[in-house]
């Protein structure tokens, strides 16, 4: 048996243990299903991409759940700085102050800013809560492709909201 299938197994053991309570923990906490099976399998990414760190440590478990904390923390920051940018739109479009914007209003603002796809996709994740999982799943594509065309839309909209896109 290689080391490395002997780390994999591992892993996965701490997977198979760890992962009711790491999922209940990031739902929590997210307060959204998806987005917590979507943290918990990224801890995992994580992991096995430093399987070496990982199960060189006194702790793997709590290594695990620091990684895990890490994960919702930047999952937390990135949705926030994603409403922050929709509500700075809409904003600097003379709309009325919003609570919580509808999708009619954002249409209207700012539906020939994106090809109609990624002005979907980036709505679906920023306004309606969803994982990026989710919606990449839902149009059927990789979920790097769904990151890769939300990191578009998002620069695109901030050009916009800047004044150095016109």
């Amino acid at each position: 048996m290689s080391v490395y299938s002997n780390q994999a197994e591992q892993i996965e053991q701490l997977y198979r243990k760890m992962y009711p309570s790491l999922f209940i923990y990031a739902k929590s906490v997210l307060n959204n299903p998806a987005l917590a099976e979507e943290a918990v399998q990224e801890a995992f990414c994580i992991a096995c991409e430093k399987s070496d760190e990982l199960l060189g440590c006194e702790n793997p478990e709590g290594w695990i759940v620091n990684t895990l904390k890490y994960v919702v923390q930047s999952t937390l920051r990135q949705r926030e700085k994603m409403g922050r940018l929709v509500m700075k739109a809409l904003n600097a479009g003379n709309a009325a102050q919003l609570s919580a914007p509808d999708e009619e209003s954002v249409d209207i603002l700012y539906g020939d800013i994106f090809e109609d796809e990624d002005f979907r996709l980036f709505k679906r994740i920023a306004l309606d809560g969803r994982s990026m999982r989710e919606v990449s799943d839902e149009i059927g594509i990789s979920l790097e492709n769904c990151k890769k065309r939300l990191q578009r839309a998002r620069l695109r909209l901030q050009k916009i909201i800047s004044g150095s896109d016109t």
